[in-house]
């Protein structure tokens, strides 16, 4: 016969039950108690023997009724049309998976059906109701294939990052499970670093910042619209970014961003760009602001952080060089500059690189510093133009 756990603890507490009545029997007969005060004896015990009772039942309650709610919520997910539509398109492969054209037939309802549902099992974590190993079994591989999606990211959960505060937290939560585990996080190329969520960047979204018209710029005879780039750009960032660096005669003239640090200036600084009258993205650029990084050359300048404005990276297509299209972009630095209250605009340019060198020089900028290490060990020269 087998007995299961439930069952086999309410015999033990019989048989602990037996064991302390047959205990008091004993003291009171040795020590020849009176009736009053073996009545007092057996009575405390019966309440010991009723309070572990009632804890362990609670226990076992509390665990059923967890059991009852995930597996209620992955019956839920199945039979959920918007949830299963979206699952259907994560499943598809890389090629797909992550570009426009496996997302069309997906609205932004479906999209938000499948936050919420991640939302909910957030409330069940917060409320200690559930733990991230009770979770992560069951929904553990459809968490991460959403939220490390590139296309979902950019087109859906990064706009409004801060609408989906709860989402962050559990991924904060879930990932250092993951990672203390040891176990795989899907998409971990997409992953949210440590320093993203504790940050809590998401905080700071797109829908917080100004967001101006598109201004038509004459450069060379040709027409450029630009304006403040936003999540939905990163892909055309980074394809104009890989254009350039392959085309490249000496791949120490520039030191590319990498995704994650292009997505944390889209939540805290500022990415211009210019499009082509085909809308194809020309050239951008990146201002880190004053703010207290790494990436703020104020420290290098002997500037305080607050006061200084870095010009981080301008970056043209190919296609698109000879326009003029960095000199735009470093007056475009200098009056974001001035707006943000900053005392001087930083850049830093390769001793090598004559053509950026003469751009900053002509546009008022002056030389500082020469033979800087930065960017993993790059020579650099730093420039400085004060306001």
């Amino acid at each position: 016969m087998r007995i299961n756990k439930n069952t086999l603890q309410r015999l033990m507490i019989i048989l602990g039950t037996v064991c302390i009545i047959v205990s008091c029997s004993l003291i009171a007969g040795l020590f020849h108690l009176g009736d009053e005060a073996a009545v007092g004896i057996f009575s405390l015990a019966a309440t010991l023997v009723g309070t572990v009772f009632i804890a362990i039942e609670l226990k076992n309650s509390q665990v059923v009724t967890c059991c009852d709610m995930l597996i209620d919520q992955n019956n839920y997910f199945h039979d959920n049309e918007h949830l299963m539509k979206v699952y259907s398109v994560l499943e598809e492969p890389p090629a797909k998976s992550d570009s426009p054209e496996g997302w069309q037939d997906i609205q932004s309802t479906d999209i938000a059906c499948y936050c919420t549902f991640f939302e909910n099992l957030y409330l069940l974590y917060r409320n200690k109701i559930a733990k991230i190993e009770d979770l992560d079994d069951l929904f553990g591989y459809r968490f991460f294939i959403f939220v490390n999606n590139p296309y979902v990211q950019e087109h859906h959960i990064l706009p409004t990052s801060s609408s989906y505060n709860e989402i962050f937290r559990l991924y904060a939560a879930w990932s250092k499970y993951r990672r203390h585990q040891g176990a795989h996080i899907p998409r971990a190329e997409y992953a949210f670093s440590t320093s993203y969520l504790d940050g809590e960047y998401y905080l700071h979204d797109l829908s917080n910042l100004r967001q101006d018209a598109p201004e038509a710029v004459q450069l060379n005879g040709s027409t450029f619209q630009v304006r403040r780039l936003g999540f939905k750009d990163i892909a055309d960032i980074l394809r104009v970014q890989q254009r350039a660096c392959d085309q490249l005669p000496d791949p120490t003239l520039f030191y590319p961003l990498s995704r994650e640090e292009i997505i944390e200036s889209l939540h805290l600084d500022m990415l211009w760009g210019a499009f082509a009258q085909e809308g194809e993205l020309a050239a951008f650029a990146l201002f880190v602001g004053c703010r207290q990084t790494e990436r703020n050359l104020g420290k290098d300048a002997g500037v305080p952080w607050n006061e200084a404005f870095t010009f981080d990276v301008v970056v043209s297509d190919p296609a698109w060089r000879g326009f003029g299209l960095q000199k735009l972009f470093i007056d475009k630095a200098i009056a974001e500059a001035k707006e943000a209250g900053a005392k001087a605009v930083l850049a830093t340019v390769s001793p090598q690189n004559s053509f950026s060198l003469d751009n900053f020089l002509s546009k008022g900028f002056a030389v500082i510093k020469t033979g800087l290490n930065k960017y993993a060990g790059l020579e650099r020269s730093l420039m400085a133009f004060r306001l």
